[in-house]
């Protein structure tokens, strides 16, 4: 998906500079591929444990605590993507029965937010397969199971 945004992008300059004739929509599609892109590297992120964060206080508690504390916070997260999931397939029926398009391409809105939806739901699921390792290291008395991903 990266590479055709870029190929599009570079081919859309060149278009227009050579030929003084860009690419038709060639901002529209590459905004839409950003926005699917983001919406499942969110999910993928959240898999991959590739969030940076501030350690500072987590580290002087102990693996069990800590695990609780990232369960408790894994789960609220959860609720805030399937919210914002939720409101995307609202924002979905509202355009399909209003049947908005692009302004330039004429994409139906509904095909994007329904997109968006359910980028947000990969990761509430993944948000939730996280959340379900700390419970299970948490409630397996603190520990690791062979293949684990712990430090």
């Amino acid at each position: 998906m990266c590479f055709l945004m870029m190929a599009l992008s570079v081919i859309n300059v060149i278009t227009r500079s050579a030929f003084q004739s860009p690419i038709f929509g060639a901002v529209e599609l590459v905004s839409y591929f950003g926005l699917t892109l983001g919406a499942f590297s969110i999910a993928m992120n959240e898999l991959t444990d590739g969030n940076v964060s501030m350690t500072l206080l987590v580290d002087v508690i102990k693996p069990k605590a800590r695990k609780t504390v990232s369960a408790i916070v894994t789960i609220l997260a959860a609720v805030f993507y399937i919210i914002l999931a939720y409101r995307f397939f609202v924002e979905t029926l509202v355009t399909y029965n209003k049947g908005t398009f692009t302004s330039t391409l004429s994409i139906p809105y509904y095909v994007i937010n329904i997109i968006m939806a359910i980028g947000y739901v990969c990761g509430f699921l993944a948000l939730l397969l996280k959340a379900a390792r700390d419970i299970t290291f948490v409630v397996a008395d603190g520990k690791e199971e062979k293949g684990g991903n712990e430090q």
